[in-house]
């Protein structure tokens, strides 16, 4: 019967006066406040008639009131729902209506979003106001069990229509014991810090490791390099995780200081969510002076890491940084239709919520899902993420992974940023195109140029758009479709 709320209910036993939580705003709970909370909030929600099965979406900033609300709608035998408020209104109406909401939380900064048109009709709950007095609910025993779901997390959407993925107990607390394991300075009163978003599975998952081992987290409403820094310099931060692009910012922030931050205190820096670059890597490794872990997972697979490249395995020298590590424990890998990577692991898919029909396109007949990743396995067992399936660029018969050409182009010394994707042509079906952030004065024929003397000739773009910026979802991914659908609009694009 292990669940989230009996690891709350046990850390407020044994590390009381321990904080829990912390955010930018000035609040500070430790976990027998952050447990008593939510037995408060518990006890408001099922006055406002929230019962055991209804699902509430969480439409919130990172904050530690974010933390009292999921164990308080779990404790009250909901289903919360963390949602991404940088959606448009469209696109959260579009997900409410998938949800079919019984109420919704919210703070001030999400409050306008949330009640824009198109939104249901149900109470909206503010996540900085006191819950309404009312008896404690019973113990939703059925729902506190560790394969039955505590949460459920929506994709991305940033291409096709969005899907809510039920996360169990199991599965987050699985995770955070593999971490554990891995990483033994996660002791109670470690100091953890995150600016990722708390409605996505990485920075979700770690609030959950922080608590399940009793340490003190600060959460960040934003993410700002100087400010990063300036965090993790004076709290003395131990454990933090980063997407690539803001392993980028913090990196560059710290070199352009005259006086360099102290850092001494940064154990390790869990990274994923998008490919990163040896170059990059190597360099916030000599720049941060720690160590760095990269966890490869998607909301599907669920807070444990299908595969981990260790610190060990980021000496430059041993050839590895390029890769995703190997399978992590409870994992099985292996690639199938053109290279796709499959995996197979304990605390399985547990499938799309209410939506069958979507599970059964990414699951196989013997339980693998099909993570849409095109990968390589060397003889040592490791893993290599060579692009995404549907970004594959087909031309004139010839498969194009778009990652290659980035590579290559990234390496020029005016390119800051780059993304290929592929554009029609009436001979070809669709041709090689880059879109790139560069210094100003680059030239779309150089950087053709330069690609030609790298790669062989059907994998070279034909165009270049030169852009102030690339579309970015929440967790910092590039948003592909965005760049790719103006081209196609009207027209058929099939990747075969």
């Amino acid at each position: 019967m292990l669940s989230l709320i009996h690891v709350l209910e046990w850390r407020a036993t044994v590390s009381r006066d321990q904080v829990a939580i912390a955010d930018d705003l000035g609040t500070e709970l430790t976990y027998g406040e952050l447990a008593a909370a939510a037995e408060r909030a518990a006890a408001g929600y099922a006055a406002a008639g929230i019962v055991p099965g209804d699902v509430v979406p969480v439409v919130a900033r990172n904050r530690a009131e974010w933390a009292v609300a999921l164990h308080g709608l779990m404790r009250a035998g909901a289903l919360p729902a963390p949602v991404n408020w940088r959606l448009a209104p469209p696109e959260l109406a579009a997900l409410l209506e998938l949800m079919r909401p019984a109420a919704i939380v919210t703070d001030a900064a999400c409050a306008e979003l949330v009640g824009a048109p198109g939104a249901p009709g149900v109470p909206v709950l503010r996540i900085e106001d006191e819950p309404a007095t009312g008896p404690v609910p019973e113990r939703p025993v059925e729902r506190l069990r560790g394969p039955e779901p505590c949460l459920l997390l929506h994709t991305s959407g940033t291409t096709g229509r969005v899907k809510l993925v039920p996360v169990t107990h199991q599965q987050l607390i699985g995770a955070v014991t593999f971490m554990k394991l891995e990483v033994p300075e996660a002791l109670p009163g470690a100091r953890h810090l995150s600016a990722l978003p708390l409605f996505h599975i990485a920075g979700l998952a770690n609030l959950v490791y922080s608590m399940f081992t009793g340490g003190s987290l600060r959460v960040l409403g934003a993410f700002d390099p100087a400010g990063f820094v300036d965090e993790l310099a004076a709290r003395r931060i131990q454990l933090t995780q980063l997407v690539p692009t803001l392993i980028r910012a913090v990196t560059e922030e710290v070199r352009r200081r005259d006086v360099p931050p102290d850092l001494s205190n940064l154990v390790e820096v869990v990274y994923g969510a998008s490919p990163i670059s040896p170059d990059l890597l190597g360099l916030a490794v000599k720049t941060l002076g720690c160590r760095f872990r990269q966890n490869y997972a998607s909301t599907e697979t669920g807070p444990l890491p299908v595969t981990t490249l260790p610190p060990a395995d980021h000496d430059p020298a041993l050839g590895r940084l390029a890769t995703a590590g190997r399978p992590s424990l409870g994992w099985e890998v292996r690639l199938g239709d053109l290279g796709e990577i499959q995996v197979r692991g304990a605390a399985p898919f547990p499938g799309y919520w209410n939506d069958p029909e979507a599970t059964r396109r990414v699951m196989t007949g013997d339980g693998f899902y099909r993570t849409g990743d095109i990968g390589a396995v060397d003889e040592a067992g490791y893993v290599t993420i060579v692009d995404r399936l549907k970004d594959m660029i087909v031309t004139g018969g010839e498969n194009v992974y778009p990652a290659e050409v980035e590579a290559v182009l990234a390496r020029h010394p005016d390119v800051r940023e780059v993304a290929v994707i592929g554009v029609p042509h009436d001979t070809w079906g669709e041709t090689v195109h880059a879109v790139v952030v560069a210094a100003d004065g680059a030239e779309e024929a150089e950087m053709i140029a330069w690609a030609r003397e790298r790669m062989a000739g059907f994998k070279c773009p034909t165009g270049v758009t030169f852009a102030p910026g690339l579309p970015r979802n929440a967790t910092g991914k590039i948003v592909k479709s965005a760049l790719r659908d103006p081209h196609w609009a009207g027209r058929d694009r099939r990747v075969s």
